[in-house]
Order: C-alpha cells, then structure tokens, then sequence
C-alpha cells in the first residue's frame, strides 16, 4: 500500500502535490487548533468552582442547576413546534447536479436558525436568567428527519419518516433544550442588585436628609434637652440610629433573591458554555477530543513530512 502512495505522489504533477500537501498541512494545523481549544475548555471548566447563585462574586462563574422557562410568551422550537427554553435547527435541500456526465447529489442548507430567547437557571439558592446569545450550546433532544416540502407541516411523523430520504427533497434538523432538564453553565455573572444598588454612604446621607426634611419629627425623636435645637451630641446619636436602619436595611436586601444575568465574557478567550450535560461529562468529552485532535495532528504532520520526503 505505502508503495502504491509513493509512486503515485512521485508520479503527480508539481501543482496535484503541492495542492495535496498544502490540505494536508492546513488539517494537520486545524487538529493542533481543535486540540488547543478543546484542551483551553478542560482546563477553564476544572479550574473554575462551581458557585450558588445567591453568594456568587461578579465576574466568570459555572453554575449548575435547573433549566425553566420564564412566564410570557413561550420559546417555540420552529419544526418540531415543542415548547422549550432553547433551541437550534437546519433544513437542507437535496440538490443534483451534473459532472463530466455524472450526476451527483449533495445537501444544501436551506434555511437555519437559533434561538436567542431568554430562559432561567433555577439553583439550590436562587435563580438567574440565562442569556444564550454567542453561547456554545449542547443540547439535550437532537431530532432529524425527511420531507417533501420545505417546511414540516407537524414535526416528526413516525420512524420511517425520519430515518430515510428516498424520495424526499429535504431534511430537518432540530436540537433542543427543555423545561426541567438539568443545566451546567459557564459564564459571565452581573446582579443587578449589586449593580444598582447605593452604597452605604450613599443610603445613609440620604436617610439623614430625609429626617433634616422633617424639623419636627428630628427634634421630637432627638432633642433630649427640650431646647429646641439639636447640639453636636444629640446628633451624634441621630447619625449612630441612622447607621443601624442602613445596616439592617442592607441585610434584609441581601436576603432577597438576587435579580441576575449570566452571558457572555467581554473577553473572548473565556469560554461561554450552556450544556445539558453534566460537567463530570463534558469533562471527559473536552479530554477524550484534545487527545484525538493532537494524535490526529501528528498523523496528518508525519504524512506531510513523509509526503515531502518521497517527493524529493
């Protein structure tokens, strides 16, 4: 066998060679690519704790919990018309055309989408919304199959349907994300009660205008003298009271559920994960894949070496 290859890339023309070793070379750099990202995934997701959502810092976090739908109008997937909180689809149309009198059929992406409807991630301590924009997404329900026309008019119907293209011009491909299933998530994380909430400082100065605006009421609750004014030690105690209503105002503000959000890093180089499937498996997923694409770039690297060898 490895006779017959050296005597047909000796044989070649110089442009048959260099065209064949200039693709081989391109798939041996796009495996090393493959193997850097998936390894750069691995190790963001081993290194990164996974957060409760009430307690979690602002900033990169992975989460896991559970996907819910948010009230309002639902996320309808387009084929298959099931509601879920996510989803992605395809239909492609079987063309043919003729080659130096052959005729050869191919599929051609009709028409694709994806959702970017926000859904909600229900934690052990709290929810947050899940913004799906520019998310790498792996999917819980995966759904293919045939039809005559370019759009189903109902989604599936039966096995044989979707199992074999004779006869049928286009394929449907639909891959979902449904209420209830369990939901790992990597991402960025912003409350937007940390956000807009004021500062201590802030809530106090603002408390003690609220009680200068009533003369009153401060001189009543204050005035321990009775002489009609409020002295340095007075207010002093005004201020100490103050102080404890903003404390015990800002505890009970952290006790609520937190209003959040998690999408995606303002720095590409993290990655913004939305996955179905539990973190313990993707891990072995990343792993199992940077191994393939790094063996697979010194396969496709020592044929081009080899190549290049016989060749000259």
């Amino acid at each position: 066998m490895s006779g017959e290859l050296s005597v047909a890339i000796a044989g070649a023309s110089s442009d048959e060679f260099w065209l064949a070793f200039t693709l081989v070379c391109c798939a041996s750099l796009f495996c090393l690519y493959l193997f850097f990202r998936y390894l750069w995934r691995y190790r963001m997701m081993q290194d990164t704790p996974t957060a409760l959502i009430r307690s979690a810092a602002q900033g990169y976090n992975e989460f896991s919990g559970i996907a819910r739908m948010l009230a309002g109008e639902p996320i309808i997937a387009p084929l298959t018309k099931k509601s879920c909180v996510w989803y992605r689809y395809q239909v492609e149309e079987r063309q043919s055309r003729f080659v130096r009198g052959n005729s050869r059929t191919s599929w051609h992406i009709y028409e694709k989408g994806v959702s970017d409807g926000v859904f909600s991630l229900q934690g052990s301590t709290g929810q947050a919304l899940v913004d799906p924009d520019d998310a790498e997404v792996i999917h819980s329900v995966s759904d293919t199959w045939y039809g005559s026309t370019a759009y189903p008019s109902a989604g599936r119907r039966g096995l044989g349907s979707s199992r074999f293209a004779m006869g049928r011009r286009y394929r449907y491909s639909e891959q979902r994300i449904h209420h209830g299933d369990p939901l790992y998530v990597l991402g960025h994380f912003k409350s937007y009660s940390a956000t807009e909430l004021p500062s201590k400082h802030e809530s106090l100065a603002a408390l003690l205008r609220s009680w200068k605006k009533d003369p009153r009421g401060l001189l009543r609750r204050f005035d321990k003298n009775q002489d009609g004014q409020i002295d340095a030690e007075e207010w002093q105690e005004a201020v100490l009271l103050a102080k404890q209503e903003v404390k015990k105002s800002a505890g009970a503000e952290l006790n609520k559920p937190a209003d959040s959000i998690i999408e995606k890093p303002a720095t590409g180089r993290k990655p913004f994960l939305i996955s179905a499937v539990s973190e313990v498996e993707l891990l072995k997923r990343f792993q199992r894949k940077s191994y393939v694409a790094l063996l697979l770039f010194f396969i496709a690297g020592t044929a081009a070496i080899w190549g290049l060898n016989v060749r000259f």
